[in-house]
């Protein structure tokens, strides 16, 4: 980092890489040269994300008036300051228990599914057995994912960021749609629907997803982005309906899905039942029927009762 790099001339370098990746996703190349510019310096992502939600602002305000579309990477100063001061207070690592003792606590039950819409106009939607803590404040708005499963969808504010926590990664936005999925000791599943979010891990790595990617977080490593087509986008967000849908996942998978869901276990007669493979889509809270299904399809036989469901060779 530049000992004299000054605030604007940070400023106009994130509007190039804005104006960069509004022309398209970057190549390999340009994503490792953008990885090592914004690891330089803490300053440099809050000031990428700013030029990006401005971007995004202004277009969506000429579409709704009808007129031409114009760039304006550059933000009055006074909104810079605000909103580079609420970037510098989240990067750290660490949170006082006070801070989240005042945050506004949401979860949901098993088999409960529940949508919340915050105070900006934001919507959190929880699936079954998940838990979110929220804080906004006049710099920022911040949520944690404790566990589970949640689906955000941030409202646009081009001053204030929309911050996610989760598993150690801190996901900074301005508007978009994000599903964020923490299980028991699964690595944490990230998916970009609408928007770009930039994930920062630790004081040194930096990663942008943009919609349609999806990204794993585990051990405080990140895979590269991966595509989301519509397809697998319907199969994540089944459980906005209260549906489960699997695509030639095992029997195994099946099964410790709706033990989300449902407090009467699916128990696999041995590991070649395990291994099946199912595909179709199903009522979460209705293992009963799923069994049924399964063993149609798959030659098995279903022993069903109120405590328990088994699958078994047929």
């Amino acid at each position: 980092m530049a000992e004299t790099e000054t605030a604007e001339e940070i400023d106009r370098r994130a509007a190039l890489w804005a104006a960069r990746l509004d022309r398209g996703p970057f190549s390999p190349a340009h994503q490792r040269e953008f990885d090592a510019w914004a690891g330089e310096d803490p300053r440099r992502l809050g000031a990428f994300a700013r030029a990006r939600a401005i971007a995004v602002h202004t277009r969506q305000a000429a579409a709704l008036a009808g007129g031409p579309v114009v760039e304006q990477p550059m933000v009055a100063r006074r909104s810079l300051l605000a909103a580079g001061v609420a970037v510098a207070m989240l990067s750290g690592t660490g949170l006082a228990a006070a801070y989240w003792r005042r945050s506004q606590r949401l979860d949901t039950q098993r088999g409960e599914i529940r949508s919340v819409k915050l105070d900006d106009g934001s919507v959190v939607t929880l699936n079954t057995l998940s838990q979110v803590s929220v804080r906004y404040t006049r710099s920022v708005r911040e949520v944690v994912l404790m566990y589970g499963e949640a689906l955000f969808e941030v409202a646009v504010d081009p001053v204030r960021p929309f911050v996610m926590r989760a598993a150690g990664a801190v996901l900074t936005t301005y508007d978009g749609a994000f599903l964020l999925k923490r299980l028991n000791q699964a690595p944490l599943e990230i998916v970009a629907l609408a928007g770009s979010v930039h994930m920062r891990v630790g004081r040194d790595r930096a990663h942008i997803l943009t919609a349609k990617q999806l990204i794993s977080l585990a051990g405080g490593e990140a895979t590269s982005p991966r595509f989301v087509d519509a397809p697998q986008t319907g199969r994540l967000l089944a459980w906005r309906d209260g549906k489960i849908e699997f695509h030639n996942d095992s029997l195994e998978q099946a099964a410790a899905e709706f033990a989300r869901f449902s407090d009467v276990p699916i128990l696999l007669a041995d590991r070649n039942v395990a291994e099946m493979k199912i595909t179709g889509l199903f009522e979460a809270n209705d293992p009963a029927a799923f069994a049924r299904a399964a063993a149609r399809s798959l030659n098995l036989r279903a022993e069903i009762s109120s405590t328990r469901i088994q699958l078994l060779h047929g």
